[in-house]
């Protein structure tokens, strides 16, 4: 099981979705959404953390597999969807154009090199293919995307 801790891990590649609540489930729908029909053909989350989006798409794609860089991440989400492998965004080791649907949810921000990580997501896209990105904007006053703060009982 996971024991993330608010580390310097943590802080430089942040913390997987560990519950499901609303808001994932809002983003769930967003996801479907933005995807459509591309949500049952072949299907990358690249930085899937612990799985937890892999779960929830893997039952409608005809194909899912998720990367993620982070060695106890894979372990965990592999028990979920089984075809998940560790990896970097900056090189992706699937052939051209071969996902229907490439989800990077909060990731690209912790990347060594965001443009290289965009050109393989291109590449790995089959024509017709869509990406769906979040990122945050660290503009927003409540941002704290890699924030963590102290607290101390007493």
């Amino acid at each position: 099981m996971h024991n993330y801790q608010h580390d310097d891990k943590a802080a430089l590649r942040g913390v997987p979705s560990l519950v499901w609540r609303a808001g994932q489930e809002r983003r769930l729908g967003m996801i479907l959404a933005a995807a459509g029909e591309r949500a049952k053909g072949r299907i990358l989350i690249d930085g899937c953390g612990t799985g937890t989006y892999l779960s929830h798409l893997a039952p409608e794609a005809g194909f899912i597999t998720g990367l993620d860089v982070e060695w106890d991440r894979v372990r965990e989400a592999w028990q979920r969807v089984p075809f998940t492998i560790c990896a970097v965004g900056e090189y992706l080791p699937y052939p051209d154009n071969y996902f229907d649907l490439i989800l990077n949810h909060e990731v690209l921000e912790h990347v060594q090199n965001d443009s290289l990580t965009i050109r393989e997501i291109v590449r790995t896209l089959a024509p017709g293919g869509r990406l769906v990105l979040f990122c945050p904007n660290r503009g927003y006053p409540f941002e704290t995307h890699g924030i963590y703060w102290q607290y101390s009982a007493g």
